[in-house]
């Protein structure tokens, strides 16, 4: 793979992390382990058509993966350590970022 379509994937996963719910739903997944539609809608508490689109968005960039089990789709994370470490270095960084702020807005 070419050094230009590293840094493009690279850029598309960081874009989909700018979603709140996107990264709601990793973490979901990564501290709960594997869980079907129905149980991350009732968890990240959105419309079950959001939390489709953003599914199929990690399964794009191959985040998120999914299988069938007694008629259920359940879905986890592909790379769990990695992720772990991606989403430690992003709460240290905004809690430095964030060193002072006394309201959450």
């Amino acid at each position: 793979m070419k050094i230009l379509e590293r840094k493009f994937r690279g850029s598309v996963i960081c874009r989909i992390f700018g979603y709140p719910i996107t990264y709601a739903i990793v973490k979901l997944l990564l501290e709960k382990g594997p869980k079907d539609l129905d149980e991350i809608v009732n968890e990240v508490k959105r419309a079950k058509n959001t939390v489709c689109e953003h599914l199929s968005k990690l399964r794009l960039v191959n985040i998120v993966r999914y299988e069938k089990k007694q008629g259920k789709t359940v879905y986890f994370i592909k790379y769990p350590n990695e992720l772990e470490a991606f989403f430690d270095t992003c709460e240290r960084l905004v809690r430095r970022t964030a060193k002072g702020l006394d309201t959450d807005y």
